[in-house]
C-alpha cells in the first residue's frame, strides 16, 4: 500500500519534461520562481493590452470611416441650405419687385380719372346702340320700300296693259329695225319731241331691243308730261328687266320719289328716297333726295 502512495507522484509526473521548467515560452510553464510568474503574468496582461488596442484602433477606424460619411452628409446638407437660402432670397427679391410694381400701380390707378373712363365706355356703347338701331331701321326701310313698291308697281299693271295694246297698233305701222327706232326715239328725246320719240320708244320696248332702257325713257318721257302714274310703271318695268345697278338708276329712283310725290304718296316717295341715299352715296341726286326728304 505504501509502495503504490510512493509510485503515484512517480506516474503522474511521468510526462512532465524536467528541462522544461521556467519556459515561460511554453503553453503551460511550470516551474516558475516567483520573478518569472511577474514575468508571465505581465506578459499575459501586455497579450491582453495588445487585443483591446487592436480593438480600439478597429473601432476607430470605423469611427473615422462613419465620420467621413457625416462629414459628406453635412457638406451635402449645407450645400442643399445654401441653394435654398439662394432661392429663399430670389423669391424675396421678387416680392419686393412685385410690391414696388404694385405701389406704383395703385399711384397711377389714383392719378387716372376712373370716371372720366366709364363715362367714355357708356358714350361709346350708348354710340354703338344707336349706330345698331338705325342700321335696323335702314333695313327694315329697305324691306317697307320694296314691299310697298312691288304692291303699288302691280296696281300700276293696268297702265302697262294699256302701253302694250298701244304698242300693238304700233305693229302694225312701223317699218324700222328695232335698233334703228331706239336710235332715232333717242335723238327725238333730247330734241325735246317727246311724243314721237314715245312710239318709238314702245316699239323697241315690244321687240325687246333694250327693254329695260327703252322703258327707263318711257318712264322719262311721261315724268316730263307729268303723267306720274306712267312713268310708275315704266320705271317698274326697267327694273323688272335690269334689276341690277346701271347708269341711269339713280336718276330713276329720284324720279320715281318724286312721281310718288306728286301723287301724294308720301310714304313711297320717303322710302324711294332713303334707298337712293342707301344705294347710291356718291351720286349727285343724294343731295337732292334729302332736300325733298326734310319736306317730307
Amino acid at each position: 500500500m505504501k509502495k503504490l502512495f510512493f509510485l503515484l507522484p512517480i506516474i503522474l509526473l511521468a510526462d512532465v519534461d524536467p528541462f522544461q521548467a521556467g519556459n515561460l515560452n511554453n503553453p503551460n510553464p511550470y516551474g516558475l520562481t516567483p520573478q518569472e510568474k511577474a514575468i508571465l503574468q505581465n506578459k499575459k496582461n501586455i497579450q491582453k493590452n495588445k487585443s483591446l488596442i487592436e480593438k480600439l484602433q478597429n473601432n476607430i477606424e470605423k469611427f473615422k470611416s462613419t465620420l467621413a460619411q457625416k462629414f459628406v452628409e453635412y457638406d451635402q446638407s449645407i450645400s442643399d441650405l445654401n441653394n435654398k437660402m439662394a432661392s429663399f432670397n430670389t423669391i424675396l427679391s421678387e416680392i419686393d419687385s412685385t410690391k414696388l410694381a404694385i405701389d406704383k400701380l395703385k399711384k397711377d390707378l389714383k392719378e387716372i380719372n376712373l370716371t372720366k373712363i366709364q363715362n367714355r365706355i357708356k358714350d361709346l356703347e350708348s354710340r354703338v346702340s344707336d349706330l345698331e338701331a338705325q342700321n335696323r331701321a335702314i333695313k327694315k326701310t329697305i324691306e317697307e320700300m320694296t314691299k310697298i313698291q312691288n304692291e303699288n308697281f302691280q296696281n300700276l299693271s293696268s297702265s302697262i296693259q294699256d302701253i302694250l295694246n298701244q304698242l300693238k297698233s304700233l305693229n302694225k305701222t312701223q317699218t324700222l329695225s328695232p335698233k334703228k327706232a331706239f336710235e332715232k326715239a333717242k335723238k327725238l328725246y333730247f330734241s325735246g319731241k317727246y311724243n314721237q320719240a314715245k312710239d318709238l320708244f314702245l316699239y323697241s320696248l315690244n321687240k325687246k331691243y333694250l327693254p329695260a332702257t327703252s322703258a327707263y325713257y318711257l318712264g322719262e318721257i311721261a315724268y316730263k308730261q307729268k303723267r306720274y302714274k306712267d312713268a310708275l310703271a315704266f320705271y317698274k318695268k326697267s327694273i323688272a328687266f335690269y334689276p341690277k345697278k346701271t347708269s341711269f338708276t339713280d336718276r330713276l329712283l329720284y324720279h320715281t320719289g318724286i312721281s310718288f310725290e306728286k301723287l301724294n304718296q308720301k310714304r313711297n316717295a320717303k322710302l324711294t328716297f332713303q334707298k337712293l341715299i342707301h344705294d347710291f352715296p356718291n351720286s349727285k341726286y343724294v343731295e337732292m333726295a334729302k332736300k325733298e326728304l326734310e319736306k317730307l
